[in-house]
């Protein structure tokens, strides 16, 4: 599961890059739709991490 998340960040992050350039800019649609995506991704692999959940335990009020 932690390499299949690490190979669809990478590769969404090429991604969005790769769009940025086409389109020229960081805030086009695309490019936008491809982060969030990312960010969803990058939230997912973070939970999944057992060393991460130390560091998000310490930040709850």
């Amino acid at each position: 599961m932690e390499l299949y998340l690490k190979e669809k960040i990478e590769a969404l992050r090429y991604k969005m890059i790769k769009e940025a350039a086409e389109y020229g800019c960081l805030h086009h649609e695309k490019v936008l739709e491809i982060s969030r995506q990312l960010d969803e991704y990058i939230v997912v692999y973070q939970k999944a991490k057992p060393e991460t959940i130390g560091v998000l335990n310490s930040w709850s009020c």
